[in-house]
């Protein structure tokens, strides 16, 4: 059975991560995306190393993560015929995604209500920093963002890291990640919405959103306690990594049965009725000055897996700390069918992360490259009505394609 998003196509006027993630997702699906990218120059994570050069084709390790099943194609938007062919490209959208600095696309006449009139139908997820709605516009709104600076902003990193450390920020994009899977969640409901309503819609994806999301345990218990939590410190149930022979491992234990057990698999039963740990409260409070100190003494004899192991046969969650290395190698990876060989033309086979969701019954997701810069400006400008391929080579050699 096709995929579900067969037949819907999308434009991507995306840079960097969090847009082109949001139309990977979309791609892998099934949609058609196009990537509009400027003339010369592309999408900047082309040009990111490292670089693979093959037959005359670069591919940059910084943009296969995030482009693959996509189309290209090159438009000068600060020619009014460049402007005119994407408003053409457009009304042949479903979905519009873009991350350019809030006003760059009103600037050049191609924003959401520049373009519903002629496709009502249109679904605009626009994906900045602090938002773009006027009627939701705060003191943040022009600041440029990136990953890294969301994440501060948001809290995000002030509760990230070891008790007691400095503030920590997550490594893995997680801004941007998590702000283009929403963006696809919110294209998925307008496209349902559509089907009954007939009418797009216009989406504020603010990447400051999304963090502030990700921190609401923390800020409830700001609102409940006033408490300002800090790194490492969590103060609804006890958790936390405790050391091992070989490395670590994530434990959490969030009721008082779970605590008996714990006690017990330690060999600490005399724990159980320790003050100092009567309540849960007390138990998060104290898990890393005294319950992971008294744990290691028993954790510390043992391997990772032994640990692991030991504490699921007692009914405790608890989860080895794996090194990237070792994620890859995974058994259990394996048998999920995470990882897939991309085979690219200029890096030759890549492994990749497919987007996490297995379907039952819908046919297996496409594996194309990244496409090149303005791969198919060709195939895809010749399907709108009166162009012609004299015209757009005319258009190529004056750089507006």
């Amino acid at each position: 059975m096709a995929r579900p998003l067969t037949g819907i196509r999308v434009l991507e006027v995306g840079q960097y991560i969090a847009a082109p993630y949001c139309a990977m997702v979309l791609a892998d699906q099934g949609a058609e995306v196009i990537k509009v990218e400027r003339v010369g120059v592309g999408d900047p994570r082309r040009h990111y190393d490292p670089l693979y050069v093959k037959d005359g084709r670069t591919t940059s390790g910084g943009f296969i993560g995030y482009n693959r099943n996509k189309k290209s194609v090159t438009l000068n938007l600060a020619e009014s015929e460049g402007v005119q062919l994407f408003r053409d490209l457009a009304d042949t959208a479903d979905v519009i995604i873009e991350n350019l600095h809030p006003g760059a696309m009103k600037k050049y006449g191609i924003a959401y209500d520049d373009l519903r009139t002629s496709n009502p139908g249109l679904i605009y997820c626009a994906i900045s920093g602090y938002g773009r709605m006027d009627t939701h516009a705060g003191p943040y709104t022009d600041l440029r963002a990136f990953d890294a600076t969301v994440q501060a902003m948001s809290g995000f990193a002030s509760v990230v890291g070891q008790p007691g450390g400095e503030p920590t920020l997550g490594s893995a994009a997680m801004a941007d990640i998590y702000t283009g899977v929403f963006g696809a969640l919110a294209i998925g409901f307008a496209l349902v919405g559509r089907a009954t309503s007939g009418h797009g819609t216009f989406i504020d994806q603010a990447m400051y959103d999304t963090m502030v999301s990700l921190v609401e345990r923390p800020l409830l218990l700001h609102a409940l306690t006033g408490y300002v939590p800090k790194p490492g410190v969590d103060l609804y149930s006890p958790l936390g990594i405790i050391g091992a022979k070989d490395g670590a491992v994530s434990v959490v234990i969030p009721t008082d049965a779970m605590w008996q057990r714990f006690c017990a698999a330690i060999g600490r039963d005399d724990l159980v009725t320790d003050p100092r740990l009567a309540t849960t409260l007390q138990r998060a409070q104290r898990f890393h000055d005294l319950i992971k100190v008294e744990a290691e003494q028993w954790t510390m004899q043992r391997t990772r897996d032994e640990v692991v192991a030991h504490f699921a046969a007692q009914g405790l969650p608890a989860g080895s700390i794996q090194t990237i290395d070792e994620v890859d190698d995974a058994e259990h990876a394996a048998a999920r069918e995470i990882f897939f060989e991309l085979q690219d033309p200029a890096a030759g086979p890549v492994r990749s992360v497919r987007t996490p969701l297995l379907w039952s019954d819908y046919d297996a997701a496409r594996q194309d490259p990244p496409p090149s810069l303005g791969e198919h400006s060709d195939e895809v400008f010749l399907q709108l009505p009166g162009r012609t391929p004299a015209e757009l080579a005319e258009l190529r050699a004056r750089g507006i394609i």
